[in-house]
């Protein structure tokens, strides 16, 4: 059964590699693939022309001896033009396939619903050596066809040598070794990449912060620039070391494998030579296999070459096989086809969920309840680390709690697709993303199922407190961001304030998320812009709709209907303001410290 596993997970990975080119260029692919096969067989025609040659020379046949040679001579230069033709296509399609990957690779890791994935170092490396890899299967048709054209070379050329001598059929079983050697060389090389995947991707993220704007001022300022050059050169050692080690052991075994291929090569051509000595043979034959025997040789170490390749090729489209089982059984689990309702008329339920990151053991949420009802504005409120981003986190479906559920009228989350309940949600978060696009874009990529009309663009803007950015010199909204592209920069509030427009454009969401997206400003403004969007939240346009204010200010979210006291994973107090205010709990304790700093 494992063999049979085997077999089938070979195949599989083999017809994925063959179809890349295909699905990125399919007209040129084949051409490829057809131009390689032509090639070699007016090759292989050429070669097996030599026979006839020296039998009609020797034989005295002057007539015969010219026919033979310029078919060997036509055959021969139909084969190196159509290589030279085969060469171009190469090219081509490998561009292609890079191009196909790299679109492939967006789309498989961002149809991912949660972000779970992100926080696996196993999937993190894996992810990670497929595109540091990518060029490499790029030139997969290419590395197909290699293997192609060797088989054909083999396959013929060994066909040829028997009809000479039939105990040429047992050469194959001297590659029987050379055949087990590559599997284990493969697996050699599949360890030694995954062992050293974390610290390649290490340090890349070095050499990132040392070539990063954001970083740059802290590097310089605290001298950081040599630690990172050294650890970025001890890191490439020890991988350079474990790389060197694994190529030394693949390169001992496989030589010795290949000696022993070889010694059944010149077995061979030494039983021709005894039956040529005995007249049993003509010179034909003999000059046939000698040449035969050469090519062989030559096709020998094009195989392990190729095959070298090939089999390099395979480790990463078992990788690239898992990312795609893996974003389509995250895009598409069963039983997630409840209907979300168009709009709320209950509201957002949190029943007793607990949450972990992956691989960690310590809740960040523990026994988290709360009803969440529609229509109502709700502040989360502690200090950090308390749990209010994590919080909002699953509420918008980037994570699955541990245990415990969320109930969107009354229907559980779980049960629905999370593209749907996304398409729902609306937010702005502390760190925020700065979309360096024309300014129309940047907002107006809050919500692409709508048309980027100005007039909602405007509107969204002036609710965000961005009115200033619909001017803009020298373009007003059609106004390029970013230096690196040429264009405007922006200051940090600027971004900022397109970060709320984008989380404001959309019309009539279900639920809608501002965590902390104002930290920056001082305590007045965000109470001010908070206020805005309380009032927003309750005017009848929002009805159906809960909204939800994150804040480590406690003064700034006392419009809130609901104010949840988060502190070490748990819901500590709810209430109104006043009424935390009256009953002299926690919140109310900590309200009085930060209004007395604030002083």
């Amino acid at each position: 059964m494992k063999i049979l596993a085997a077999l089938r997970r070979f195949a599989r990975n083999i017809g994925t590699l063959f179809l890349l080119g295909f699905r990125a260029d399919p007209a040129r692919a084949a051409g490829l693939i057809f131009t390689e096969l032509l090639a070699s067989s007016f090759l292989l025609t050429s070669t097996f022309m030599i026979k006839y040659v020296v039998q009609e020379a020797t034989a005295g046949r002057r007539e015969g001896t010219l026919i033979a040679a310029l078919i060997l001579a036509a055959a021969g230069g139909a084969g190196t033009t159509i290589y030279i033709f085969y060469a171009s296509l190469v090219l081509k399609v490998r561009d292609a396939v890079n191009l196909y990957l790299e679109t492939e690779l967006i789309r498989l890791t961002s149809q991912i619903p949660t972000l779970e994935y992100q926080d696996r170092p196993e999937h993190a490396d894996k992810i990670e050596l497929i595109r540091a890899n990518q060029a490499q299967l790029a030139g997969a048709m290419h590395a197909l066809a290699l293997n192609l054209r060797t088989l054909v070379m083999l396959t013929g050329s060994l066909a040829i040598m028997i009809h000479i001598d039939y105990r040429f059929s047992f050469l194959p079983l001297f590659a029987i070794p050379r055949a087990i050697a590559g599997r284990k060389a493969q697996l050699w090389t599949r360890q030694v990449q995954e062992d050293t995947a974390e610290p390649i991707r290490l340090s890349r993220h070095l050499y990132s912060q040392t070539a990063s704007a954001a970083a740059g001022k802290e590097l310089r300022l605290f001298g950081l620039q040599n630690e990172f050059l050294h650890r970025v050169r001890d890191i490439s050692a020890k991988v350079q070391t474990a790389k060197d080690r694994t190529a030394w052991r693949t390169a001992l075994i496989l030589s010795l494998t290949d000696t022993i291929f070889m010694a059944g090569c010149l077995g061979g051509i030494a039983l021709v030579v005894i039956r040529a000595a005995a007249h049993r043979l003509g010179l034909g034959d003999v000059v046939l296999v000698a040449t035969m025997a050469a090519s062989i040789t030559l096709l020998v170490g094009a195989t392990l070459q190729s095959g070298y390749m090939l089999q390099n090729m395979l480790l990463t489209v078992e990788r690239y096989l898992w990312l795609a089982d893996f974003s389509a059984a995250a895009a598409n689990p069963p039983g997630h086809s409840l209907q979300l309702p168009a709009r709320l008329t209950q509201g957002i339920a949190i029943e007793n969920i607990s949450f972990a990151y992956p691989d960690r053991e310590q809740l960040v949420l523990a026994g988290i309840s709360a009803t969440l009802r529609v229509g109502q504005v709700i502040a989360l409120v502690g200090e950090n680390g308390s749990g209010k981003s994590t919080l909002v986190k699953l509420l918008c479906g980037f994570y699955r709690p541990s245990t415990g559920r969320i109930a969107i009228d009354g229907l559980d989350l779980a049960d629905m697709q999370m593209e749907d309940w996304r398409a729902r949600v609306s937010a702005a978060f502390q760190d925020f993303t700065n979309f360096e696009l024309p300014l129309h874009e940047s907002v107006g990529i809050g919500d692409l199922r709508q048309p980027a009309e100005r007039p909602r663009l405007t509107s969204a803007m002036q609710r965000a407190g961005a009115s200033d950015l619909i001017t803009l010199k020298p373009g007003g909204l059609d106004t390029s961001l970013g230096k690196k592209w040429g264009g405007v920069d922006l200051s940090g509030g600027q971004w900022q304030r397109l970060a709320l427009s984008r989380a404001v454009i959309r019309d009539q969401p279900l639920l809608v998320v501002f965590d902390e997206p104002a930290a920056a400003l001082d305590p007045m403004a965000e109470h001010d812009m908070f206020e805005r969007f309380a009032a927003e939240a309750r005017s009848e346009a929002a009805a159906g709709c809960v909204t939800i204010l994150v804040s480590h200010r406690f003064s700034t979210v006392r419009m809130a209907d609901l104010i949840l006291v988060l502190e070490g994973g748990r819901i500590v107090e709810s209430g109104s303001h006043h009424a935390l205010m009256a009953s002299g709990g926690t919140y109310a304790e900590l309200f009085k410290l930060q209004a007395k700093a604030y002083r």
